[in-house]
């Protein structure tokens, strides 16, 4: 049970990621100007708040910074499993820089969830 409250989300939204890296030929508006990276930065928010979420369930030991660093490389990692994934579907094309914004987006999303959640659900107990 505590492995669907943890970990089935991150595992859902990856499924998510690729299903949509593998539509061929599809076109993200304004691409020619960067603003995709965009883009994939609120892609990558939500999944790494859940990455972190998941790791600070199951590893309550370690350090916020150790978290936040293992959340960023699972970011990573899967952003650049994403790119070498499109550079096989038609239409698509794989980009460093789309693995940067992606690397970018999971450390935002889980320092939001590292840093910010907490702060907001202390303020939350105390109304």
């Amino acid at each position: 049970m505590r492995f669907l409250k943890y970990w089935f989300p991150v595992f859902l939204y990856s499924g998510i990621i690729y299903f949509m890296s593998s539509r061929p030929n599809l076109k993200v508006p304004a691409s020619d100007y960067g603003l995709d990276k965009i883009l994939h930065l609120l892609e990558y928010g939500p999944f790494g708040l859940l990455i972190a979420r998941a790791l600070r369930s199951y590893l309550p030991a370690w350090s916020l910074a150790a978290i936040g660093t293992l959340t960023v490389a699972v970011a990573l990692a899967h952003g650049i499993g994403d790119e070498y994934h499109q550079s096989f579907v038609p239409g698509r094309e794989s980009d460093l820089f789309d693995a940067m914004a992606d690397l970018g987006g999971g450390a935002l999303g889980g320092w939001f969830f590292l840093k910010m959640v907490p702060k907001i659900r202390k303020k939350r107990k105390k109304q």
